[in-house]
């Protein structure tokens, strides 16, 4: 029994070898043509600089040529080339400094997460990381903090700080040393509502103000005044908010005496008010009005003073107090010097008498809201005026064409008093078909 069985499995040995070599070749065309081999780019991997204490020994630093990164050429089966980031990020390359040579450059040694990506299948171009040994400068840069995003409704960042200090130690290559110019901590302030303390990743800019690359970056190495090293770059940036104040009146003093024969009417202000913040004592502290430090000097004045004043330098010398973002410091200042006896009374435009105003015409008065009117008293005991003691009317027919005029202003005033000079109003007439077609427009 055991003898037929034999025969049978070697009976036709030749046929029965020369299928299975045709079944495995079949095997490896349908596998080839289903999942073949194929080569795929990874570009711009970073490559880690390793074991650095070998140069620094000797006091040198690691410069890096090109942009500290390779690309690398990958063949394997479609299968397992699809499971790989695209970006990159399951490879490993390493330049271990133990390992450089007489000229300069190191290989460059590549892993990959992926255990069915073996060395042999990775190419790695180029193959070494050229370098540049350079004398290690240290230097000491004070850290500025920039600020993005707005905090919550009433409230501004008014001081900030780095926890560790506001000095930061940089140490690189003296070529790359030369050119930094700052160093940068930038927050995220969005939303804040209470004082907060956040992580920030120091940014460094050169002499022209472009931001080092991450090449650059990994030559350097940073720490704070203690000489502690700061890892990954992080600090920790306290962020202090102050309360917003609104529509604080500005006051501005005067100094000196106008001619004789003159005197100080009234001071108009642009703007009026400003907005602030600050701390609570600060905010105490500055009351119910802004004092601004400069004093105009009117002496011997017999018309207008006109002045622009910083308001930053009044609050640089209070502590804890500042102008909101983005508000202009500018205050344009009119000291009116008028003649003893005049005075200048601010009318608004609802209170003239309009005389033939045209039908159909659009009208545009400039000023918009009110108009002033100097008034002289005949005699320095008159009782004092006020704008209720005047009227003022206009006669608006020559405005029934479309056009630009200058219509004068018919003012009376009370016994005893005379208009000190001419008012008029600027009128721009249009058809009212035509403004509102522009203003669709």
């Amino acid at each position: 029994m055991g003898h037929k069985i034999g025969e049978t499995l070697f009976r036709n040995i030749g046929l029965k070898i020369a299928a299975l070599v045709i079944a495995f070749f079949v095997w490896v065309g349908v596998t080839n043509t289903n999942n073949p081999v194929k080569t795929q780019l990874f570009t711009n991997v970073p490559i880690t600089i390793v074991n650095q204490d070998a140069v620094a020994d000797i006091g040198k630093v690691v410069e890096q040529q090109g942009n500290g990164t390779v690309t690398l050429r990958v063949t394997d089966r479609r299968s397992v080339l699809s499971q790989l980031a695209r970006n990159g990020s399951d490879f490993y390359v390493e330049a271990d400094m133990k390992n450089l040579n007489s000229m300069n450059t190191v290989p460059l040694t590549v892993t990959c997460s992926n255990p069915q990506v073996t060395w042999d299948k990775i190419e790695v171009l180029p193959s070494s990381l050229s370098v540049k040994l350079e004398d290690k400068v240290e230097q000491t840069y004070v850290a500025s903090i920039s600020t993005n995003g707005t905090p919550a409704t009433g409230w501004e960042v008014g001081s900030s700080s780095v926890t560790t200090g506001k000095n930061i130690v940089l140490a690189g290559p003296s070529s790359l040393m030369r050119r930094i110019n700052q160093v940068v901590a930038p927050v995220d302030v969005a939303g804040l509502s209470s004082d907060y303390t956040l992580s920030s990743v120091l940014k460094v800019y050169d002499k022209n103000g472009d931001e080092l690359t991450d090449a650059q970056m990994k030559s350097l190495e940073f720490k704070d005044a203690t000489g502690t090293v700061i890892k990954d770059h992080t600090v920790k940036v306290m962020v202090d908010l102050w309360k917003i104040r609104t529509d604080v009146p500005i006051r501005i003093r005067t100094t000196g005496t106008p001619a004789w024969g003159y005197r100080v009417s009234s001071i108009k202000m642009i703007p009026e008010t400003i907005s602030v913040a600050g701390t609570d004592e600060a905010l105490a502290e500055l009351g119910d009005e802004l004092t601004v430090k400069d004093v105009i000097n009117v002496s011997g004045a017999k018309e207008n003073v006109k002045q622009e004043i910083n308001l930053e330098d009044t609050l640089d010398q209070m502590s804890g107090l500042k102008l909101i973002s983005d508000a202009d410091p500018s205050v344009e200042v009119e000291v009116s010097i008028e003649k003893n006896g005049d005075v200048t009374l601010d009318i608004p435009l609802s209170d003239i008498v309009v005389q033939n105003r045209p039908e159909g015409m659009e009208l545009v008065f400039t000023p918009a809201d009110k108009i002033s009117v100097s008034v002289h008293a005949m005699e320095d005991d008159e009782k004092p005026l006020t704008a209720k003691d005047i009227s003022l009317s206009i006669d608006l027919s020559q405005c029934a064409e479309p056009g630009s005029y200058e219509i004068p202003v018919h003012v009376t005033v009370p016994e005893g008093y005379e208009l000190a000079g001419d008012v008029s109003l600027t009128v721009v007439s249009a058809n009212q078909e035509a403004a509102t077609e522009a203003d669709q427009g």
